[in-house]
């Protein structure tokens, strides 16, 4: 028979299959399980505050620790900041960090090995630097980097582990593939953050500047001053969400900020008639207050708590907790402030309030600027109300607007009664005060759409679009009503009007005849006894020879 090869065995191997080699191969595999798994867990966290609990909870599970630190490296301090701990709460403060710095410690964190800290006898390898940074307070026995692609992530600091057994070379081996996992997956939810919080920012800058564009577009169209200011206020409040705010505009004849809309206030009505002239608030001198300094500095404040601060001219009323000013600067010269106060929640206003509101202010100031110069060349001096001029082109475009709509348009011709006897009696001083305080009751009587205006010496004229005869009539009266109340104080006695009233297409198809069929029911006002509102009649006489006064 041919001899069969025998299988060779090792004499020291012949009897290897004991227990022991099962309870080690069991634990292999479940150290193996156990890293697989944890693996699993760190690569599906993209938050990274979770990540460094479940990664530090990781480790003192696994190795039952007393104390544990982990560090995360921030490369633009370039110090280890202090992310997460384990059974330290009380002798580490908090914010706790301690920097970079070239030495042993440096270069064993280099070599992405964990390594002790402390020596045979128990004392610091790395002396200096545990010394001057306190990391004696982290009671760390072990420190494990955390390296990827030779940069550093950070640290991790081991205490003792349970029963006070000393780390083995499966744990060495054990905690430097999951730290090197660790560092990848931190430094993937490190850059997604970032991504996020970048994308964050750009969405947040697309939407601020759509705003802008829309806001600037906006003010383009808005020829009204007052109608511009209060959207500017309106889009300042809300685009910084805060609770309330006021617009102000330097007067050069009394040197101080005046209030000229407000929005928020707890009382519409008291709004309502603080931005319609009716209702004055507090003005301010150069360098007074907040919004003074603002004014005088050309440099916005933001004051997020008034209550000690004593370039607040605080009044009780006001119920301001925060406030942020801001200078409305036109050709290099202010010409006012907006002041935005109580951002809503109860926070404070930050920098980004007042980046989008600097940018928000830039646009105003060119925009109220360029309306006011407009303002200016479309208004009567004395009484500011609108030009003949104006006046004229206002009537045009209305008569088109009505033809092509269907609309009715109504106007109404006043003519104030014996004036020349008030300018002879009691001087042009006083004249002058009466055509301002009846300019006034003719704006206050006006709608938003209606167009009053001075058409000459001591007569006045309003368009009212959109309006009937009855309803010219109405308006009329009211005019008439309030001026015969009027109180100047310079003047003993009452003054009155006399107002006719036409409308198209009832009594005229045209700009010309429309003026005139009203300027016949003026006359009719005047010849039945003044002080009266007369409306056109149909087929009425003309009258070549008026005569008002």
């Amino acid at each position: 028979m041919k001899k069969q090869n025998s299988l060779k065995i090792e004499p020291s191997k012949k009897f290897e299959h004991p227990d022991s080699q099962v309870v080690q191969l069991d634990r292999r595999l479940f150290n193996f399980s156990s890293l697989l798994q944890a693996i699993k867990a760190l690569d599906n966290i993209l938050q990274a505050e979770e990540l460094y609990y479940v990664f530090a909870s990781i480790v003192r599970e696994k190795f039952g620790l007393k104390s544990l630190a982990l560090f995360i490296m921030d490369e633009k301090d370039e110090n280890f900041q202090l992310v997460q701990e384990f059974g330290l709460t009380g002798s580490v403060p908090a914010g706790f960090s301690f920097p970079r710095s070239e030495g042993l410690l440096w270069r064993a964190i280099l070599q992405g090995r964990p390594f002790s800290t402390m020596d045979g006898l128990g004392q610091p390898r790395f002396n200096v630097p545990f010394q001057k940074h306190r990391l004696d307070l982290l009671q760390s026995k072990l420190f494990v980097p955390l390296v990827h692609k030779s940069r550093v992530v950070g640290v991790l600091g081991l205490g003792e582990k349970g029963h006070a057994e000393e780390y083995t070379d499966e744990d060495l081996d054990f905690l430097t593939i999951l730290a090197e996992h660790a560092a990848v997956s931190i430094n993937t939810t490190t850059l997604y953050e970032k991504n996020q919080k970048d994308k964050v920012e750009l969405d947040k800058m697309v939407r601020n500047l759509s705003i802008l564009y829309n806001i600037g577009r906006a003010m383009t169209y808005i020829r009204d001053l007052k109608n511009l200011l209060k959207f500017i206020l309106a889009q300042a409040v809300e685009t910084t969400e805060a609770q309330k705010g006021s617009l102000m505009l330097y007067d050069p004849q009394i040197k101080r900020l005046v209030v000229r809309v407000v929005k928020g206030l707890p009382d519409p009505k008291v709004e309502e008639a603080i931005n319609s002239g009716e209702m004055t608030c507090a003005t301010f001198a150069i360098g007074e207050g907040i919004a003074g300094k603002v004014f005088k500095t050309l440099k916005p404040m933001i004051v997020n708590s008034t209550e000690n601060d004593d370039r607040y001219e605080a009044r009780k009323s006001s119920n301001v907790d925060s406030i942020l000013c801001l200078p409305l600067i036109a050709s290099e010269e202010p010409i006012g402030v907006i002041n935005i106060t109580n951002k809503v929640g109860g926070k404070g206003f930050t920098n980004q309030d007042l980046e989008l509101l600097t940018a928000l202010s830039n646009q105003a100031a060119i925009s109220i600027n360029t309306t006011s110069l407009y303002e200016m060349a479309i208004t009567d001096e004395l009484t500011k109300i609108y030009i003949r001029r104006y006046f004229n082109i206002q009537l045009e475009k209305e008569l088109k607007r009505a033809k092509r709509y269907g609309h009715p348009v109504s106007l109404a011709i006043c003519d104030l009664d014996h004036f020349k006897a008030v300018n002879d009696t009691y001087g042009h001083q006083v004249g002058d005060e009466v055509l301002v305080a009846v300019a006034g009751i003719l704006r206050a009587s006006s709608r938003d759409i209606d167009t009053p205006a001075r058409f000459g010496g001591e007569e006045f004229a309003v368009i009212l679009p959109e309006t009937g005869l009855e309803g010219a009539r109405v308006m009329a009266e009211r005019i008439r009503l309030a001026v015969a109340d009027a109180k100047i104080p310079s003047l003993p006695t009452s003054v009155t009007i006399s107002i006719g009233v036409a409308c198209y297409p009832e009594h005229a198809d045209e700009f010309n005849s429309l003026i005139q069929t009203a300027d016949e029911a003026l006359y009719d006002a005047k010849h039945q006894g003044r002080n009266r509102v007369c409306a056109c009649q149909k087929n009425i006489r003309k009258k070549k020879n008026s005569h008002k006064g």
